[in-house]
């Protein structure tokens, strides 16, 4: 009798872990009662299908393109336009400067760090002539930072960044954590901004939107057998064969092995109690709203990205990204209009009225001339965020959780609530599980 696995949840982890399963010749089945792809979604707007979850992924380490590469889509891989981003506050707004790392400066003769005055500007130079060994034992980025180039730059970029984007505080999070491999290169090459130069960290898309991924990851799915259950796993009990996994729709599937491929806040009943009281410890995820406008013209805008480090009291966003400078293929389809998504943390405002007010921070953010009347659509979407798995914070629940799968041969977990947030981590945390799986 062939081996079967059941896989709780239809997220990229999920899908990856089916894909390999299926792809060994195991009878698969995936239950989600919410659409496939997870973090990847999509919105069909004025015309427009737009990404309305991850809309880009990290190219370090090659492991999205070796995936897309599989599913025969990386001929459309392509790069951001250059736009950059800027650092908003109410006295103005600062841009980071171009080739940056997580806002820390790669070339400390560009322009942009000017803005931090004379003083502050030859602190950040002495980071050329500083002794490789000067921040060499920094526990934090922030240590770092402010060892080789000063509290002024690490004020102006890495930390309203690295808060902003990755939810993270620089004075907590280790050197590298988001920057693999930085103290070693410092070391080799005398400072931190010769360490960061034409590093990783860059950032690619796909041509038409990364919803593509999930279709190609169905598309393999379907062809080597798998289901796709539009259902959720409410309840698992065990049997003699291994586990009986009662779903939404009322029925019982039987499966030699699970893989809980969805964070545990969503998990079913009956998991192994010392896993369930795990899960149950779990951080409680953070709702976030993501609003994306297609507006009727560009309004006069700035073209960049905007990070949000003080609102003063009137704009809300947390982030703005102009999405139609950001990547070519959308300007192009998009033709005179223009695409932007707003982060906010969650707010309990109507849609019509979070909508309004998105219109409104994305003027003040952009300058761009516009009203609620020059909106041709819009969405909201509710994200229900992980704390983020490489906080430091974050380091015993994720050796417990594993401690305890280990424990129980046919159960395992993935997704980016375990491993980290983005594709590649994704990506990488379900094939490992389903390597574990099939050992």
């Amino acid at each position: 009798m062939l081996s079967s696995t059941v896989v709780i949840g239809g997220g990229i982890a999920g899908l990856v872990a089916a894909r390999a399963l299926a792809r060994e010749g195991q009878v698969v089945t995936v239950l989600d009662a919410d659409d496939l792809g997870g973090a990847i979604a999509r919105r069909h707007l004025d015309g427009l299908d737009l990404d309305v979850g991850a809309e880009g992924f990290a190219t370090r380490g090659g492991t999205v393109h070796a995936l897309l590469t599989e599913l025969g889509v990386a001929d459309r891989i392509c790069s951001p336009e250059p736009v950059g981003t800027r650092v908003h506050r109410p006295e103005g707004s600062m841009r980071i400067p171009d080739g940056a790392a997580l806002g820390i400066p790669t070339d400390l003769a560009d322009p942009a760090l000017a803005v931090l005055g004379e003083a502050a500007h030859r602190r950040a130079r002495q980071d050329e002539s500083l002794p490789a060994a000067v921040g060499a034992d920094a526990t934090t980025l922030g240590e770092l930072v402010r060892a080789r180039m000063g509290e002024a730059v690490l004020d102006a970029w890495p930390r309203p960044l690295v808060r902003g984007v990755h939810r993270l505080d620089v004075d907590e999070v280790p050197p590298e954590t988001l920057l693999p491999g930085v103290l070693g290169r410092m070391a080799e090459r005398g400072s931190l901004a010769a360490a960061l130069r034409g590093g990783g960290g860059q950032l690619g898309g796909l041509v038409g939107g990364l919803g593509q991924v999930v279709d190609a990851l169905v598309g393999d799915l379907t062809t080597l057998g798998a289901a796709m259950v539009p259902a959720a796993a409410t309840a698992l009990e065990r049997d003699l064969r291994g586990w009986r996994v009662r779903t939404s729709r009322d029925t019982v599937i039987h499966a030699d092995r699970v893989l809980l491929a969805c964070p545990p806040w969503w998990w079913p009943s009956g998991l192994p109690e010392p896993v369930a009281a795990t899960g149950r410890s779990w951080p409680a995820p953070r709702p976030v709203d993501l609003v994306t406008l297609v507006l009727a013209h560009d309004g006069g805008a700035e073209r960049s990205g905007v990070i949000v480090a003080d609102g003063g009291g009137r704009v809300r966003a947390r982030s703005l990204t102009f999405s139609s400078a950001k990547w070519a293929w959308l300007a192009q389809e998009a033709g005179g209009r223009v695409v932007l998504r707003l982060t906010y943390d969650a707010l309990e405002h109507p849609d019509d009225d979070l909508v309004q007010q998105a219109v409104a921070d994305a003027g003040a953010l952009t300058g761009g001339a516009w009203s609620v009347a020059d909106l041709r659509a819009s969405d909201r979407t509710r994200w229900s965020m992980a704390r983020s798995a490489v906080e430091p914070s974050m380091a015993e629940h994720r050796d417990t959780m594993r401690d305890r799968l280990a424990e129980v041969p046919d159960l395992e977990a993935a997704g980016g609530w375990l491993a980290g947030t983005g594709l590649a981590w994704s990506i990488a945390d379900g094939s490992a599980a389903a390597g574990r799986l099939l050992s």
